[in-house]
Parts: C-alpha cells; sequence; structure tokens
C-alpha cells in the first residue's frame, strides 16, 4: 500500500518562481547608472583668476577665457548662458566665440591671432588642445560690465550636460 504523502512527485524539491523575476531590478539598476552616468559629465575648467579689461564705448573688446587645461577633452558646444549686469544700467552686447589654432589674451581684433573664427554655440573646442574660448564685451556707454562664469550645455562623448567654465570678467567702458 502507498502512503499518499511519499509519491515520487511529493520528494521533488520544487524551484523558487521568484529567482526567475530577479534579473528585472537588476536591469533597472543598470538602466538608472547608465541614465545618470549619461547626464553628468565631468565639470569644465574653472579659474579664480580675475579679469579685467578696458575699452572704449561702441567697441568690442575679446578676452580669453581662462581655464585650466584639460588635454584630450573635446566638448560639443550646444548653448551658453551669460549671466550679464552692468552699472550704469545699459544695453550690453556679450557672446562667446571659439578660436580655433590660436589663443587671446584681450584685443580688439580677434581674427589674425586665430586660425578659424566663430561663434561658439553648435561648434566642438579641444579643451587644452590649440582652441580657446573667447568672451566679446561691447557696451553703449561709459560703465562697468561684469560677467560671471560661463554656464555651457554641452556633449563630451556620449555624455550631456551643464557646467560653468572660466573665470568671472569685468570689463570697464570708457567714455
Amino acid at each position: 500500500m502507498t502512503d499518499p504523502g511519499s509519491s515520487p512527485d511529493s520528494l521533488q524539491v520544487r524551484r523558487r518562481r521568484w529567482t526567475r523575476w530577479l534579473w528585472i531590478p537588476v536591469l533597472l539598476v543598470a538602466l538608472a547608472a547608465a541614465a545618470w552616468w549619461r547626464t553628468h559629465p565631468s565639470d569644465l575648467p574653472t579659474s579664480d583668476r580675475a579679469v579685467t579689461g578696458e575699452i572704449k564705448v561702441g567697441q568690442t573688446l575679446y578676452l580669453g577665457v581662462p581655464a585650466a587645461a584639460d588635454p584630450s577633452r573635446t566638448i560639443s558646444i550646444d548653448d551658453v548662458d551669460l549671466k550679464v549686469t552692468s552699472s550704469p544700467s545699459q544695453d550690453v552686447e556679450v557672446s562667446l566665440w571659439v578660436c580655433s589654432g590660436g589663443s587671446i589674451g584681450q584685443t580688439t581684433t580677434p581674427e589674425r591671432f586665430c586660425e578659424g573664427w566663430h561663434r561658439a554655440p553648435g561648434r566642438d573646442v579641444e579643451l587644452g588642445g590649440g582652441d580657446a574660448l573667447v568672451l566679446g564685451v561691447r557696451g553703449t556707454q561709459a560703465g562697468t560690465v561684469t560677467v560671471e562664469r560661463i554656464t555651457v550645455e554641452f556633449g563630451d562623448g556620449l555624455q550631456r550636460g551643464s557646467s560653468r567654465i572660466g573665470a568671472p570678467i569685468t570689463v570697464q567702458i570708457l567714455g
């Protein structure tokens, strides 16, 4: 006579069904880590060195944006945010440029110091490798113009993000 509790089927070890679904949380963690990495590139270089310049009303002064050399890093600039204050309040033209194959400290004629001269948004910049970012400032009346560190939205390989670069810049506009 056979005991109903001792049939060959009742002696088998059953598989745990929950372990077959364990890959889902592991995949979700890996996807979250990849998404975080893609939106958090390393910060761009900044400088504590004060940048100042003087220019006459109506002229444009181009100042090199100081940044520590970061060799072998090429970024693609998507957009630029310039925070500008002026005293007295006035209309000020401020723009960011890329000087390819050269560098600029301060000048009113930047083209002669660069092999290539282009507006920064939409351009690739090889930081520490022959390219330089340059800020152009033009005022309509005498006063002081201050530009905070520049915030750049950029791509770095597969990564995309934003970071501040350079140093604060102050330009005295002479009447």
